[in-house]
């Protein structure tokens, strides 16, 4: 693998191809790969920008290609070469989209990522979710899935399915690797986050009125994971791709938040309203109001059923072959990360 030195002496691979650079990852990770001294390429759809952690917009700093990942070829006209890895973080995040969706995104996308890995002869790092375990329970292994197939929602399960995929592809000679997000928070030092979406949406309804009480285990797990956290682990991978190759790395705090502690951070603002917790066995959805109600119809199927297990994602690959150890996300990580969402007006506690 030809590698080069930025500035300041840390290796550099020379040209990396990314998708999914404006997402909040893939920004992320654009702008720690820049001041490492990579030269990025991104596949873009239109002009979006593209904004790190510090809320920096990178776009200048970077080629572009127009294209679509739901194509072959991504849809480039012109399709770069001389890369030296391929980082695939473009997805569908959507818990509710129609499967059609995720089939072209989630699925076709990674088949059209491993092509074009194969055509340039290159290595492919594979951004997936630590969920495609799905509703299994207990301690989760950094290990290729097995023949699991009982998922919460269609986001899962595409994941997943991409995930063997590209194992397969592995097998095949393909030089490649996976990395596994948990639940992406904002930043360990001060909850610093670019983009408020998918489990931060929810959080807001957890500290309002909106839900009331909702069928959950005191003790259900929500692994959080500062984005810093994220990236450091996929800027290793992609440094020491071979090094990681055929594996499937957790990118997660080795404890989780356990679902009374986060009420309890909700409960220390004063404005905030927090939701309250009945073992489903004894959940009576009549004592909700009618607009409560609703709410639990909307996003019930899509969120509830992660109040009810306690996952423990092994965690030993990245500090093994990197030494890098995710920071604890405590009571204090978490009154900094809502502390950041109040300052910046996304909650009103």
């Amino acid at each position: 693998m030809k590698r080069r030195f930025a500035a300041d002496g840390r290796p550099g691979f020379m040209r990396i191809f990314l998708t999914g650079g404006t997402g909040l990852l893939g920004g992320a990770l654009v702008g720690s790969l820049l001041d490492a001294g990579c030269d990025l390429c991104l596949l873009m759809r239109g002009q979006g920008s593209v904004t790190d952690m510090d809320g920096r917009d990178r776009s200048d700093e970077v080629s572009r290609v127009n294209g679509d990942i739901t194509l072959p070829d991504f849809g480039m006209e012109t399709v770069p070469d001389k890369i030296d890895l391929l980082v695939h973080c473009a997805a569908l995040t959507d818990f509710a989209a129609h499967q059609a969706d995720y089939d072209a995104i989630n699925i076709a996308g990674t088949v059209h990522a491993i092509d074009l890995a194969r055509a340039w002869g290159c290595p492919l790092l594979h951004v997936s979710t630590a969920y495609v375990c799905g509703r299994q329970d207990g301690v989760v292994a950094e290990a290729p899935l097995g023949d699991q197939n009982d998922f919460t929602n269609g986001y899962e399960a595409s994941k997943a399915a991409a995930e063997r995929i590209v194992m397969a592809a592995a097998g095949q000679g393909l030089v490649a690797a996976i990395a596994r997000p948990s639940i992406i928070v904002g930043r360990h030092s001060d909850g610093k986050i670019s983009q408020m979406d998918n489990f931060y949406q929810l959080f807001r309804l957890m500290g309002s009125d909106k839900l009331g009480t909702i069928p959950a285990r005191g003790d259900a797990a929500f692994n959080f994971v500062p984005i810093d956290h994220v990236v450091a682990g996929l800027a290793a991978m992609a440094g020491d791709i071979s090094g990681f190759a055929g594996e499937a790395v957790h990118l997660a705090a080795p404890k989780p938040v356990v679902a009374s502690v986060l009420i309890d951070a909700i409960a220390g603002y004063a404005n905030a309203d927090p939701v309250r917790l009945a073992v489903k066995s004894e959940f009576d959805s009549s004592g909700l109001t009618t607009s409560q109600q609703r709410m639990h119809r909307r996003i019930g199927p899509l969120y509830f059923e992660y109040f009810q297990r306690t996952p423990q994602f092994e965690t030993d690959i990245l500090e093994q072959k990197s030494g890098i150890k995710c920071p604890p996300v405590d009571s204090a990580a978490l009154r900094r990360m809502i502390d950041y969402c109040v300052a910046t007006g996304f909650l009103d506690w």
